[in-house]
């Protein structure tokens, strides 16, 4: 689906975003990890040459930096030529207390990463892709369209990916760059674990919140980036893709789990 494409994979190293780096390897892209940890971001660069990409690299990137972001996306510009997909992962739950709570610079810490770090990075990106084309998929989240308790930066930093996705869309259907955002709900992630301080009576209860009665996987959330980053999706713009095992659709509400719980 992607053979040859050089897609960027931004916060690569873990989760969502080296699950999406594997994928589009299996399906014969250039993959670019960018990640904060260099180490890590090269073991997942051979994850994917492994998993038959037909070139990687691995370079480092803290997206709450302009400066290294543009840097990151100029080396594999002049790399490779071009960039014609890019995949915005990075990401941050921050600290989880009541609003009240939080500090200046809890709100910082989240903002920078996940809003901030999205913008600086679909800057770079759509600069370098000019009038080529190309496809950009964010990874939001549930949070992007509800409230969380004890979250409320991080939900409404994702409100703020949603928001950057659909105006970078408009703007850009024109020059051929398509802009998209996945919304998954609870993923089987480092940072679900840290979430729920891996309790497991709370990991149940969460699982019963999706009506499909469990969490979802990396490989199923990378398996809708590359549909979105593929000419499978060439009339998809502008769109946020639930991989939430049907929370959306219920809001959260789903009786019959709490009976059978």
């Amino acid at each position: 689906m992607l053979r040859d494409r050089v897609i960027l994979v931004v916060g690569g190293s873990t989760g969502i975003g080296r699950a999406t780096a594997i994928a589009c390897g299996q399906a014969g892209a250039i993959v670019v990890v960018g990640a904060r940890d260099q180490a890590k971001a090269e073991e997942v660069a051979a994850e994917a040459t492994r998993a038959g990409a037909s070139r990687t690299l691995a370079l480092p990137v803290d997206v709450r930096s302009s400066d290294e972001v543009d840097a990151f996306v100029s080396k594999a510009t002049h790399t490779f030529g071009r960039i014609d997909g890019a995949v915005n992962n990075a990401g941050t739950e921050g600290r989880m207390a009541p609003m009240h709570e939080l500090t200046d610079a809890d709100y910082a810490e989240i903002m920078d990463v996940n809003a901030r770090g999205v913008f600086f990075a679909m800057r770079a990106e759509i600069a370098a892709m000019g009038t080529a084309g190309g496809a950009i998929v964010n990874v939001g989240s549930v949070g992007s369209f509800t409230g969380l308790v004890g979250q409320s930066v991080y939900a409404a930093s994702k409100h703020a990916v949603w928001a950057l996705t659909r105006s970078a869309a408009v703007e850009n259907a024109g020059r051929g760059i398509r802009i998209n955002m996945i919304a998954p709900a609870g993923t089987e992630t480092p940072m679900l674990h840290r979430v729920l301080q891996g309790n497991t009576e709370a990991m149940r209860g969460a699982a019963r919140m999706h009506p499909i009665g469990r969490f979802g996987t990396p490989e199923e959330s990378a398996a809708a980036i590359v549909w979105l980053l593929s000419d499978a999706s060439s009339f998809v713009c502008g769109q946020s893709i639930g991989v939430d095992g049907g929370y959306s659709a219920t809001l959260g509400f789903n009786p019959q789990a709490a009976l059978t719980g």
